[in-house]
């Protein structure tokens, strides 16, 4: 699968860092079971580097623990402040380097749209609590809708704008349903024909998916031939 998704060292190599995807892409990475060897590791940063309450946390850490997330940020111009590992290779980039700083008052550098938000915002309350919240699917005009007061998304997923916000939608579908019957991995959701561009958070995002289905198919499995292994 990795293979299907275009996803190389080489074109994933920017002259740019967020330490957030780095930190938890690493984590999942050299966790994970079936892409752990078809997926290079990007270089890990340490805990200490990281800002708390990242979106980008709120994706890949299942433990999450904050009641809020920030998707904003601001370029860290600084290079002193750069942690050493990403300042010795950045710095072959030379005044093109950009170590992004999770920031409120930054800005949206993932342009991150309507979609993205309602669904991140769905992942916020189940990640607080995971009986919390109920898909309802729909055909209406409106792709989404989330009450949060009632944990309901009133969804369209055919309607949603994003790659993003449809992965998110996988993914929570999986974790609350364990309903894997919309994704086919023959279609890569993150990239396709007419947008053959590689974009790097969705890429990581499917991929991590893709692991979460295969732990829970491999489950399912083991439990229907009666717990052998």
């Amino acid at each position: 699968m990795a293979e299907c998704l275009g996803f190389s060292q080489t074109e994933v190599i920017s002259a740019k860092v967020v330490p957030e995807l780095q930190h938890w892409f690493y984590t999942f990475v050299v966790d994970s079971i079936v892409n752990k060897y078809g997926v290079p590791a990007p270089v890990d940063i340490a805990t200490h580097w990281m800002a708390q309450e990242s979106f980008i946390e709120m994706l890949f850490n299942e433990s999450y623990p904050y009641t809020r997330y920030e998707y904003r940020y601001s370029d860290g111009a600084s290079n002193s402040g750069w942690p050493e590992v990403v300042r010795t290779r950045l710095m072959i980039y030379g005044a093109a380097a950009r170590y992004m700083q999770l920031d409120s008052g930054g800005t949206n550098v993932f342009l991150l749209g309507h979609d993205d938000f309602t669904l991140l915002d769905t992942l916020l309350a189940y990640r607080q609590d995971s009986t919390g919240v109920t898909i309802v699917d729909s055909t209406s005009s409106s792709a989404a809708v989330f009450d949060s007061t009632a944990g309901i998304l009133t969804i369209n997923y055919n309607g949603l704008s994003s790659r993003l916000s449809k992965l998110v939608y996988l993914y929570l579908k999986l974790k609350i349903y364990n309903d894997i019957s919309r994704y086919n991995n023959l279609n890569v959701i993150s990239r396709d024909d007419t947008n053959p561009s590689y974009i790097t958070l969705e890429n990581m995002f499917e991929i991590f998916l893709i692991d979460k289905y295969f732990e829970f198919v491999t489950a399912r499995y083991v439990t229907d031939v009666g717990g052998c292994t």
